[in-house]
């Protein structure tokens, strides 16, 4: 077995998971696009550099632009805005666990995908999920007058879909290049609409240079996107899905104890009992779908080489 890509799927569930309170500490003190921006940028200089220094930055090949486009426009564009428009709104530790929701979608656009109607273990864990993601959201608490909960949770949900889409896509893709050489351009597609967005919508909007603010932008940037997105992306080509289903479960697990330490959010009983759903779901899921996949193989199915 290779130690390799487990141990970098530990460092990611470390980093992700953390950086989703760090972000919640930044947008005190700048607003979100900017934030976005920022982020995107500082990453965006850190593998310009190691690319430099190794002498690879060279253009994209032609048959990875359509990866460089879905990767930077959904995974990392939409995912950032997404992510920093919906953390003022809800808590970090549940924001972590929706978002990670995204294996429940991959399953149900493959099952799309293939006109499959889902049967068996595949259906529990579906409802299971479902069922946990309703427990976190609990509408009886939701103050629905307001509509930011409401609004942050579902903008969520949407961004874990975008991130599903995007990772079948990584999964499917025939890749030239390596995820590492496609960076600087996947953050350069990011940077743009965000700097838009920036301009047009934050210009004139006060940012609080706060030490802490200083220290998210660098730990979002540099941390959780130059490197993390290179190894999110390594990951999902060198393991199996349902390894790298059950690595990504720890993002929102260690985003939850992160979130409690850091920002002093309440554990209450529905958030550990909804995500524990959620996870469960997700599990079942996978296991149902590898074991599909298994059978269908040894069925000598054709199946297309990806």
């Amino acid at each position: 077995m290779k130690v390799r890509p487990y141990l970098l799927l530990a460092f990611l569930a470390l980093v992700w998971g953390t950086h989703w309170p760090v972000s919640k500490i930044g947008l005190r003190d700048i607003p979100p696009f900017t934030y976005g921006v920022m982020r995107v940028f500082t990453g965006l200089v850190v593998v310009l550099v190691v690319l430099a220094a190794r002498r690879r930055l060279r253009l994209p090949d032609r048959h990875d632009v359509p990866v460089a486009l879905s990767v930077g426009l959904g995974q990392m564009a939409a995912g950032i805005a997404i992510m920093n428009l919906a953390l003022p709104l809800i808590s970090a530790g549940r924001a972590s666990v929706l978002v990670f929701t995204m294996p429940l979608w991959v399953a149900l656009i493959e099952l799309g995908r293939l006109r499959r109607t889902p049967a068996g273990w595949q259906l529990v864990g579906l409802l299971a999920g479902l069922v946990g993601i309703v427990t976190l959201l609990d509408p009886q608490a939701i103050d629905w007058g307001s509509g930011g909960p409401v609004i942050g949770s579902a903008a969520l949900l949407v961004s874990a879909v975008i991130w599903a889409a995007t990772t079948i896509h990584i999964r499917r893709h025939q890749w030239r290049g390596t995820p590492l050489d496609l960076m600087p351009w996947q953050l350069l597609v990011a940077l743009v609409p965000l700097a838009v967005a920036s301009l047009i919508m934050e210009t004139g909007r006060p940012i609080h240079w706060e030490p802490s603010a200083v220290a998210a932008v660098l730990y979002s940037g540099p941390l959780a996107t130059a490197v993390a997105f290179v190894v999110s992306q390594s990951i999902s080509r060198s393991l199996s899905p349902f390894a790298t289903t059950m690595g990504f479960l720890a993002v929102p697990v260690v985003g939850l104890i992160s979130s409690s330490v850091l920002l002093s959010e309440p554990l209450t009983m529905l958030d550990l009992a909804g995500a524990t759903m959620t996870f469960l779901g997700i599990v079942v899921v996978a296991i149902a779908t590898t074991d599909q996949a298994r059978d269908t193989t040894t069925q000598s199915v054709p199946v297309r080489a990806e």
